[in-house]
């Protein structure tokens, strides 16, 4: 809906990365902390102030900034599990200093082994690939939109026509995304027909973005294919107005710093009429899009290495287009609604060995649609409270263990405008779970991390119990080969549940097999094969107006395939590029499926390549991005096989760069995006109309992009 809005904060981060300015009389210290061996980045190694409490982590480049406020000598200390400390002394000087740390692997775990399945990188998220907010800014493509970029990555679906994570076989629902490792519910904007959605978050309020494909952590539940991570940023060190200027709006944001504390808040407003009057528009617009969004964000640092984060976040906006209705007729959409979203983290130590993390977050969703005669208005919140407990035994044990308590309410009232026929539905389902997890280092080249989880839902009232586990086995200095296995449930859709709600919860069942040699840091491959088993799926019917009514979890079905992923920072100077390939057979039946067969939503083949490129001599970043898929399978009503036609394939190559200048001395960012830069008519899928009255076979609409080449132009300037 509100597409290429994030674009601005790549002004931000940019800046965030170029420039730096610190207040008179206080010394930044700021470097990196890398393994003295292999010179890979060190992730969430500890660095503070020794005889204090103040102090910060290195993020997921390995680098952190800690500001200090000492007129005497001082000293830093940086540590790091499974390494020997180091310690520096240094002067304060009112200005920035470099200090990079190069630490020793200690005896009892030299040459330590990282589990990595289902993922691309080892380190303080294991099982986790990592994507930092620049890797998203300037994937072409991606146009500031996290799911975007993520799906340049093996074991995703390109789903054009979606917007939502894909992910080894699973629908959009099946991915879970938490803000801090608390419940983020409703992380994309609404989805209306014909037009693909995307993400609220920005990228730039993170420090990274933290990716699993599966096999994931006993932590994590209500996810039957993967889970999205996303770690905000820590305490802000200095002080920063941005303000941006796009062909689709404008926002305005400032960062406020105290003694370790920041606050900051930023606001936008979007609106595509006057792009729409521009182009060729594939979409009937009857309203463009316009949106209003605003958020505010607070940091603390406390004692013994506490810190505090608060966030909160609101939008409101609508858009009506007209759509075929597949009977030569036009249907008007008409979609309105807002959405808030509260988070709310605290983590410190409890002892030398022992760390407590505690958090909650609340949603609440508002949505109007109107479609024709029917019209839809759903209300739904959703809380959640986490309380987690991190305790290193010794060099060799870890436990992680914890629970959570999430109360989900949904409303939805539907009215038929001309028979004047209403129906509301009104529930509320109350989620606790519980977790353990060792992680056990065996020796210097064999991990092993068990795990459990327990949830019971009051709605369905069902307990289950979750065992997963995960082995790791290093052969090299940076080959390792991965193995996790585990059970994953999922409770029914508040979508389902309004019509059912003896639903119960579904269930699937992971195999993974990887291999990774290298970092990313320099040059990274991996491969990895996977097996999926699902059980318990949902399976019903379709009214007459398009609602699907489930009736049993009578469903089942597998994906297995293989993903293939190579990232190069070395071969060329000032160049990224990665390429990525994902085949998978996956079948199911659930829905209205009559028989087991390829979902809708899987195309066999995938192919990413992305390549960056920084030219020096005249400060530009320039970047492309290729996308292929091969046809989804389709049903054409009245066909005697189901789902038994492809759709062409999907090819779409984007590019985009971004100057760096000064406008009256002011950093400034000149940004240019332009998608399918080959003019290729794409595909994006097929919707299903449901029957008429006089119809005997219901029809399908061919949906194609609202315009066929998206042009971006944006200015962004940064005011310290």
């Amino acid at each position: 809906m509100k597409a290429l809005q994030m674009n601005i904060v790549f002004l931000i981060l940019t800046t965030l990365l170029l420039t730096g300015n610190v207040l008179q009389g206080q010394t930044l210290v700021t470097g990196c902390v890398t393994d003295k061996r292999t010179d890979a980045p060190l992730i969430g190694a500890n660095v503070y102030l020794k005889g204090t409490y103040d102090g910060t982590i290195t993020g997921a480049d390995g680098c952190f900034k800690l500001e200090v406020n000492q007129e005497n000598p001082f000293t830093i200390v940086v540590s790091f599990l499974g390494y020997q400390s180091q310690e520096k002394e240094l002067s304060p000087s009112g200005d920035e200093v470099v200090v990079n740390i190069a630490l020793k692997e200690s005896s009892t775990s030299l040459n330590a082994v990282t589990i990595t399945a289902g993922s691309f990188e080892a380190g303080d998220k294991k099982r986790a690939a990592v994507m930092d907010p620049m890797d998203i800014y300037t994937t072409a493509g991606s146009l500031g939109d996290i799911g975007s970029a993520l799906k340049t990555l093996p074991g995703t679906q390109v789903a054009p026509d979606d917007g939502r994570l894909l992910v080894r076989g699973g629908d959009a629902s099946e991915t879970r995304v938490l803000m801090d490792g608390v419940l983020a519910a409703k992380p994309y904007y609404s989805k209306v027909p014909d037009l693909p959605t995307r993400g609220r978050f920005a990228p730039s309020l993170f420090e990274g973005t933290f990716f699993s494909t599966g096999g994931y952590s006993a932590e994590f539940g209500q996810a039957l294919s993967s889970v999205l991570v996303l770690e905000s940023q820590d305490v802000a060190i200095e002080e920063l107005t941005s303000v941006s200027l796009m062909s689709i709006g404008g926002e305005l944001s400032n960062t406020w710093v105290g003694d370790d504390r920041s606050f900051s808040a930023g606001a936008g407003y979007y609106n595509f009429a006057p792009y729409n009057a521009l182009v060729n528009n594939n979409i009937n617009w009857d309203e463009d899009v316009e949106s209003f969004n605003g958020n505010v964000n607070y940091r603390q640092k406390g004692e013994n290495g506490g810190l505090f984060k608060f966030f909160a976040a609101g939008d409101y906006g609508g858009q009506s287009f007209w759509v075929s209705s597949g009977t030569g007729d036009q249907l008007k959409i008409d979609d309105e609604g807002g959405n808030v979203y509260l988070n709310s983290t605290y983590h410190n130590a409890l002892s030398d060995k022992t760390m407590v993390r505690v958090g909650g977050s609340y949603t609440y969703d508002d949505q109007d649609m109107k479609a024709g005669i029917h019209h839809q208005n759903t209300r739904e919140s959703v809380s959640e409270g986490k309380l987690k407990f991190i305790s290193q035994l010794n060099n060799a044990f870890k436990i992680t263990w914890g629970g959570a308590w999430q109360r989900g309410n949904y409303y939805e009232k539907y009215q038929q405008q001309e028979s004047g026929f209403s129906w509301e539905t009104d529930f509320t389902d109350h989620l606790t779970s519980a977790f353990a997890e060792f992680e056990w280092s065996l020796n210097s080249r064999m991990a092993f991390r068990p795990g459990v989880r327990y949830e019971y839902s009051s709605q369905s009232e069902e307990q289950n119990v979750s065992p997963r586990a995960a082995l790791a086995l290093k052969t090299g200095d940076r080959t390792s080969f991965s193995l996790a296995w585990g059970h994953f449930y999922q409770s029914a859709q508040p979508d389902f549940l309004k019509y059912n709600r003896n639903i119960e919860m579904q269930k699937a069942e992971h195999f993974i097999f990887g291999l990774q040699s290298g970092d990313l840091s320099t040059r990274l491959f991996r491969a990895e094969v996977y097996h999926k088993k699902y059980d318990h799926l949902i399976t019903g019917d379709y009214s007459s107006f398009g609602e699907f009514g489930p009736e049993d979890n009578n469903g089942d079905g597998y994906a297995r395939g293989f993903d293939l992923f190579y990232r190069d920072k070395q071969l060329i100077n000032n160049t990224d590029f990665w390429i990525s390939y994902s085949y998978i057979d996956s079948k199911r039946k659930f829905l209205d499926y009559s028989e087991k067969v390829v979902p809708e939503f899987i195309a066999p083949h995938t192919l990413n390549v992305v390549a960056k490129h920084f030219v020096s001599a005249i400060r530009t970043q320039v970047g492309a991005t290729w996308m292929w898929n091969s046809g989804r399978p389709y049903h054409m009503p009245g066909d005697e096989n189901f789902m038994s036609r492809t759709s062409p394939n999907y090819s779409d190559l984007g590019v985009n760069f971004s100057y760096l200048t000064s406008i009256l001395g002011n950093f400034t960012v000149v940004h240019f995006s332009l998608s399918n830069i080959l003019g290729r008519d794409n595909v994006l899928g097929y919707r299903r109309v449901p029957l008429s009255a006089g119809d005997d076979q219901p029809s399908l609409v061919t949906i194609t992009p609202d315009v066929k080449q998206f042009m971006f132009l944006g200015v962004f300037i940064s005011i310290n």
